[in-house]
Order: C-alpha cells, then sequence, then structure tokens
C-alpha cells in the first residue's frame, strides 16, 4: 500500500522545485502556478490523512497479542516507522508548498513596489506643471505675465526646465 510512495514524493519533489525555479526565474506570472501549487497542497493534505490511518492501524495490531507471533509485532512496527517516515516526508513538502507560496508573495509584493515607484515619479514629475495650470486656469485680470510679449514661452521654459531638473534629481538619486 505504500510501497511506491517514496517515488513519487520524489516526483513531487522535483515538480515543486520546477514551480520553485519558475517563480525565481519570473514566470510564475501564469495562472497554472496557483492551480498546480493547491493541486500538490491537497493532494498532500490527503496523504497525511492517510498516514494518520496507516499508523493508527499498525499501532492497532502491533499492540494486538491473539492470533499474532512477536515476527508479526516487529513487522507491525517495521510498518508503522516507515509509514512515519513517509509521514515526515510529506510534512517537509508541505512546508515546502508554504515556502514556494511565501516566495511567490514576496515576488509579487517586490513587483508592485517597483510599479508604486514608478507612478510615484510619475505624479510628482507632473506635480508642478498642474498647479501651474491651476494658477492660470484662475483667470485672473492683473496676472502680469499675461500682457508680456513672451509670457507664454516663459511659462513653457520654466515647465521644461521644472520636469528636466525632477528628472536629473531623480536619476542622480537612482530611482529611474
Amino acid at each position: 500500500m505504500i510501497e511506491e510512495d517514496t517515488l513519487y514524493f520524489s516526483h513531487m519533489e522535483s515538480e515543486l522545485d520546477k514551480l520553485e525555479e519558475e517563480i525565481s526565474g519570473g514566470a510564475g506570472r501564469n495562472n497554472n502556478f496557483f492551480t498546480s501549487l493547491t493541486k500538490h497542497r491537497q493532494k498532500l493534505s490527503e496523504f497525511n490523512i492517510y498516514y494518520e490511518q496507516m499508523i493508527d492501524i499498525g499501532e492497532l495490531f502491533s499492540t494486538c497479542d491473539f492470533y499474532q507471533s512477536e515476527q508479526d509485532t516487529q513487522g507491525w512496527d517495521r510498518f508503522m516507522h516507515r509509514v512515519e517516515r513517509l509521514q515526515n516526508h510529506v510534512h517537509l513538502l508541505r512546508e515546502n508548498v508554504l515556502q514556494i507560496r511565501e516566495l511567490y508573495q514576496s515576488m509579487q509584493d517586490a513587483r508592485q513596489n517597483k510599479i508604486m515607484i514608478v507612478i510615484t515619479i510619475v505624479t510628482t514629475i507632473f506635480l508642478p506643471l498642474t498647479l501651474i495650470t491651476g494658477w492660470y486656469g484662475m483667470n485672473f485680470a492683473y496676472m502680469p505675465e499675461l500682457q508680456w510679449r513672451y509670457g507664454y514661452i516663459a511659462v513653457i521654459i520654466i515647465s521644461l526646465f521644472i520636469v528636466i531638473a525632477e528628472i536629473v534629481y531623480f536619476k542622480k538619486k537612482k530611482f529611474f
């Protein structure tokens, strides 16, 4: 009943290693990742319950005194130890699945942080221009630069200077 389980767990472990490599390579963004990870977690939970039942059966038969020789009792003890080892392997694989899921989540968080940095920088660059737009949208009659012949060009040059100065600043601080 448990003869091929070690081989099965070895195969599952290699599949989990592949999933971990996908995450490290940045390819774990597809929908199959969580489906596969959930399938492995559910299968390991089933094996854990199965081994709990096998241990209970082994304990029951190893403590039965009737119709058993000492050799039968030792055989049941060996069976229980093997099932316990398999169950420990299942526990390790379940922890591995949790670590892979946490790795995936941390990679997603890092990706989101990078996106938020870009959005913040773009917002910071255009904030002064929005302020200038707000000022000139008020339509005050006594704004001296409105009467000035080069007022329009001056506002454009000042706006470009502000944007270029912010870009240079962000590049110096290595935000870009």
